[in-house]
């Protein structure tokens, strides 16, 4: 702990035994009462205050400082030693029964803006006042009722009056904020002005300026209001009553009935303001606390992008809020109404929104939908809408209660997605097509009429029905390469490619196995109706005029499909068909016989 926290920790109780002391100067000299009691005793409060709002370190201290003060101020006033003794272990005990009936060192935790706290705190104040009465006149050897009575009220009022307003200042930041504005100054201004009119003259009976001006202070700055009121109205009103001033002298004649007059009027003020003052600071409070839900939920609705809105179709009066305003792209102060909320609708979601409406309100039935609204700006808002309807007690529709959450990031997100998918699943498929087709000719690659024709077999193997396989093998190929070059052997493998292609019926496919070979799968058919096909396939190649001088003719395997054969055995039978024509004398076709 540095030096000047040390300073404000150890100075704090000095300063309440100062202000001590000085008050209770001025109490004794200013306001006498009965044998030398003041008619309200501040000091009291100040102590207590102190005790409630310190911790147990500086409450001892704090307790020092009150006692010597104390003894200064009685000898002061010219007590004897015994009675000023008397009086101030009476001063420190009612101190101390306070703090002890609040809850003792936990009494720190208690506020008394609350209603509960403060009833508490004023009978405990009622209670200390009459033992600390009872203790002074037994220490001092003063019992007379009128000693009692007076030191009784005395400092019962300056617990009442004074404590509360050091304790708002000193644990509750919005009383000290209300006491220490501007507001509060000017209010306490009119009080204090009230007062003096009230108190320093006696020529026309004003005492209700008082209360005015406690009402006031009260509607103005509410519970703060009426504490600081109450102290100035009691400063006041004493300082100017002991100097025979105001209509309480004009009234009482003798000091103890000015006394118990100012003390009841006083308690009169301090009962019928407190009431008001705590239900006006509650209401403030329950406005700041809906105001600080309303808040949240603003916040809350604009971080989720989701406002609310409430429909009276009885009345036809609608409430938005600002973030389904935001949503529709409305001003923060317009509130439109439902059916120009509808016609902000894409014209295909319009009526479809109209007829969930209609059927909430028809029936009662909640509702849930999901619509596009075109704002004033131009731009397309994806919301979804879902919501219940609220009836009276014959189960009749009152009103619908929605909320609108906008989910165009999702429905852009979801469109993406769409297209995401529909883009992967065409490379997909032009993977699937890449893989299956020779990038030169287009046609079938190897893996693919392989494939085919295993399931061709299997589904021959299957139905019991023929198949027949023809391996076509372009004769001479290599001649054409070395004589032209391979570019232009590609454009005959292309040509013979679309040829063939052009030439499958039905079910037949085909495909290139590699170099200038290629194979045909005739699902349902035997060799011997093959053989006119082989010789128009050739025939059609015969007739093609090439640029070049060159001869391009086919020698065609074929083969079928035999009992207990596999896919090696059919392509093998085929093969042998093939090198058969080869021997023939190529540009021929061969059948495989067993």
């Amino acid at each position: 702990m540095n030096k000047s926290r040390d300073l404000g920790y150890y100075g704090w109780p000095m300063f309440f035994g100062i202000a001590w002391l000085v008050c209770a100067h001025i109490a004794l000299e200013l306001s006498q009462g009965a044998d030398g009691i003041a008619a309200v005793w501040p000091p009291s409060g100040i102590f207590i205050a102190a005790l409630l709002f310190f911790d147990r370190r500086r409450r001892l201290m704090t307790t020092a400082w009150v006692a010597a003060a104390s003894m200064i101020s009685n000898l002061w006033a010219g007590s004897s030693f015994l009675a000023t003794s008397g009086y101030t272990i009476a001063n420190l005990v009612e101190g101390y029964l306070v703090f002890l009936l609040m809850g003792g060192s936990s009494s720190g935790r208690l506020s008394l803006s609350r209603p509960w706290n403060m009833a508490r705190f004023g009978l405990a104040a009622v209670f200390a006042g009459f033992m600390s009465a009872l203790m002074a006149g037994i220490l001092s050897g003063n019992l007379a009722f009128a000693f009692l009575s007076s030191w009784a009220s005395t400092v019962t009022l300056g617990m009442l009056i004074v404590s509360p307003v050091i304790l708002f200042i000193a644990t509750d930041p919005p009383n000290r904020h209300e006491l220490f504005s501007l507001k509060s100054l000017w209010t306490m201004l009119v009080v204090t002005i009230l007062s003096v009119a009230a108190f320093g003259q006696a020529d026309i009976p004003l005492l209700f300026l008082p209360v005015m001006a406690i009402a006031i202070a009260t509607a103005t700055l509410r519970l703060s209001g009426a504490a600081g009121a109450l102290v100035i109205i009691a400063t006041i009103g004493s300082i100017l009553t002991a100097q025979g001033a105001g209509p309480v002298t004009l009234f009482f004649p003798t000091t103890e009935e000015q006394v118990l007059f100012f003390q009841v009027y006083l308690v009169a003020l301090l009962a019928s303001s407190m009431p008001l003052a705590y239900l006006l600071s509650q209401r403030e409070n329950d406005l700041a606390t809906i105001a600080g839900h309303a808040a949240r939920l603003e916040a809350a609705e604009r971080a989720a992008k989701v406002g609310h809105w409430r429909f009276g179709p009885v009345d036809n009066t609608v409430h938005w809020s600002r973030e389904a305003l935001r949503i529709c792209g409305f001003a923060e102060h317009e509130q439109p109404s439902f059916e120009q909320w509808i016609s902000l609708h894409l014209p295909e979601d319009r009526e479809r929104v109209r007829a969930f409406i209609i059927e909430a309100t028809t029936h009662g039935l909640p509702f849930a939908f999901e619509s596009r609204i075109e704002r004033a700006q131009g731009d397309i808002v994806h919301v979804d809408c879902r919501g219940d309807v609220q009836t009276d007690e014959h189960g009749h529709v009152t009103a619908l209660f929605g909320t609108m959450l906008d989910v165009t990031e999702r429905a852009e997100t979801m469109r993406q997605l769409e297209l995401a998918r529909a883009r992967a699943e065409r490379e997909a498929a032009e993977v699937r097509s890449l893989a299956a087709t020779d990038p030169l000719t287009g046609m079938p690659n190897r893996r693919c009429i392989l494939t085919n024709l295993a399931e061709a077999m299997d589904e021959s193997l299957q139905r019991g029905t023929p198949l027949s396989v023809a391996m076509i093998d372009i004769d001479h190929f290599k001649t054409v390469n070395d004589r032209f070059g391979h570019g232009y052997g590609d454009l005959v493998l292309k040509k013979i490619a679309d040829i063939l292609c052009e030439e499958t019926q039905d079910s037949d496919s085909v495909g290139r196995l590699g170099g200038e070979e290629f194979l045909f799968v005739f699902p349902e058919r035997t060799p011997s109706e093959l053989e006119e096909r082989c010789i128009a396939r050739r025939d059609r190649l015969a007739k093609i005029e090439w640029d070049r001088q060159v001869d391009v003719t086919l020698s065609i395997g074929v083969a079928q499909l035999r009992p207990g054969w596999d896919e090696q055995d059919l392509m093998r039978a085929a093969d042998e068909a093939l090198y058969e024509a080869k021997d023939a004398g190529r540009n021929r076709h061969a059948v495989h016989t067993a």
